[in-house]
């Protein structure tokens, strides 16, 4: 069945779900990032913690930036196969790609814009930091945000822009390895984070013994 055949009710249900989802995610993650960066910094008096803590920032930021292209990117037919003979994380590969909308919003807007917020705010932050503990920046504190600010940002663009090409072209190998991940937490755990499994494998891959 086509897109075109679905319903309009479905599609708005399907849209409110999808909004709902996301704003609660934005405003979960966004607080628990924001809480642990404003203890971490008030706990902290020295810069090499903060550039690290700034520095594991960005690359989360291109890490998910990476997930979010490559679930679009990638094909289901490898992931089946896999999942047909019990891979490990191949059935969670399948629904990251059945579900790449969702996957590419959460990843490159919810986690890429609040990390992306986040850098900006901890490098301002390490700014002051600097000239509280060297007051003869005070007079060139301006000078030496912009510079902080335009390096935060050329770093973030820079391993974005090798991230995407690593996504587009190694796609598949990307979602696996998140598939893997996802997997081992759900062992773990005990949360189903990627749907129930089912037999058939029309849905989720698991098993095409039966189609």
């Amino acid at each position: 069945m086509g897109r075109e055949n679905i319903p309009l009710v479905v599609r708005k249900r399907k849209s409110g779900k999808h909004l709902l989802l996301v704003f609660i995610g934005s405003f979960v993650i966004a607080g628990i990032v924001g809480i642990s960066s404003e203890l971490l910094m008030r706990r902290t008096s020295s810069l090499w913690v903060a550039a690290l803590f700034l520095l594991t920032v960005i690359g989360v930021h291109i890490v998910f930036d990476i997930i979010g292209i490559a679930a679009t990117a990638a094909n289901e037919a490898p992931h089946h196969a896999k999942a047909a003979n019990r891979v490990k994380g191949a059935r969670q590969a399948v629904y990251l790609v059945r579900h790449a909308d969702l996957v590419a919003n959460m990843a490159n807007d919810v986690v890429g814009d609040v990390t992306g917020t986040l850098s900006g705010v901890l490098a301002a932050a390490m700014v002051i930091d600097i000239v509280r503990l060297y007051p003869t920046f005070g007079a060139k504190e301006i000078w030496l945000s912009t510079l902080m600010l335009a390096l935060v940002a050329s770093i973030t663009v820079t391993g974005k822009a090798v991230g995407k090409s690593f996504a587009i072209q190694d796609a598949n190998k990307v979602i696996a390895w998140v598939g893997s991940v996802l997997a081992a937490i759900e062992q773990v755990t005990g949360w189903n984070l990627t749907g129930p499994k089912k037999r058939g494998g029309k849905k989720d891959g698991t098993s095409r013994r039966n189609s």
